[in-house]
């Protein structure tokens, strides 16, 4: 049951709420994914074809068991999916696309959310049949928007799991991983399963999570978010001093691939929330933590200054 994986965030009530789930053999779903289709620029198309794919893959993403773990409701994982459509069909029912992918999760003792994952996928080639089923199994290829949406819904799942326990997000990864081996690489729409499709893509992503070598980056997701967001409310030292050691993680990873996909992914989700985080610490602090951003991700150097003329 997943509510062992957030120790300080159960409550009784939520307890009681696993329980009858489990008794009634009843799943609750493990996101609340708000899916969004854009095609406005398009013509040609009838625009209710767009209209029921968004109607049709919000459905899929939120009610489909991902996993065999029960959630309350309070516990689904908030993440977001935009699909823009970037031409009219290729060929029959075949749409060029780009998606952006984002998920957060609580952080202990606050409203807030922490962004975990934001990434912009450019390398979709989608067919959508209006009213046709989705079907999926991340041990069968059916299509290549059913594999896309699987991969990240368990991708999403993974970075969660991996924030609340170290090494929770294996076997969502190794779902990923097979996902991917699924894709025949020969396919038309294949793009961006293939390690020769860019280097910040689907292959990438997972091939870097699943790597040894990148190891300190998912301790790197328990000592940010668990040691350190988590610790936020009562222990506001400790958590930035965590959330130091995971910088520091980054950082060996950052020297020996300084364009990685898992870096530029991580900041791209947490560059703003990293200024908040260090803005209450003392002088000394701050320019310590800024010295370090600027050189793990140069790209925000820019963000990063704020730290030291606040």
């Amino acid at each position: 049951m997943r509510l062992i994986q957030k120790p300080v965030m159960v409550r009784l009530c939520s307890v009681v709420i696993m329980l009858c789930l489990s008794m009634a053999g009843l799943q609750a779903q493990e996101l609340k994914c708000q899916l969004t289709v854009n095609a406005q620029k398009i013509s040609g198309v009838d625009p209710a074809v767009f209209t029921t794919m968004q109607t049709a893959l919000n459905e899929y993403m939120n009610t489909k068991a991902w996993t065999t773990d029960v959630f309350s409701p309070e516990e689904r994982i908030e993440c977001s999916i935009s699909i823009q459509i970037l031409s009219p069909p290729v060929a029959q029912d075949v749409y060029n696309a780009t998606i952006t992918v984002q998920s957060s999760r609580p952080v202990f003792n606050s409203s807030y959310n922490s962004p975990m994952f934001n990434f912009l996928d450019k390398d979709c080639e989608i067919t959508y049949v209006q009213n046709q089923s989705i079907d999926f199994s991340p041990t069968a290829y059916n299509s290549n928007l059913s594999s896309i949406l699987g991969f990240y819904a368990y991708m999403i799942i993974g970075l969660d799991y991996e924030s609340f326990s170290k090494g929770g997000g294996t076997k969502y990864f190794n779902i990923c991983e097979q996902i991917k081996n699924m894709v025949p690489t020969s396919a038309p729409d294949a793009k961006g399963w293939r390690p020769y499709d860019g280097t910040r893509n689907r292959y990438w992503l997972i091939d870097n999570i699943q790597a040894s070598k990148y190891e300190p980056f998912r301790k790197a997701l328990w000592d940010y978010h668990y040691a350190g967001m988590d610790n936020f409310y009562d222990k506001p030292a400790l958590a930035r001093a965590n959330i130091m050691n995971a910088l520091d993680k980054l950082q060996q990873i950052s020297k020996d691939n300084p364009n990685g996909i898992l870096i530029a992914t991580f900041f791209q989700a947490k560059s703003d929330e990293l200024i908040g985080v260090f803005s209450g610490a003392d002088a000394t602090e701050k320019t310590k933590a800024a010295n370090y951003l600027r050189s793990i991700d140069p790209t925000n150097s820019t963000k990063y200054d704020k730290l030291i003329k606040n």
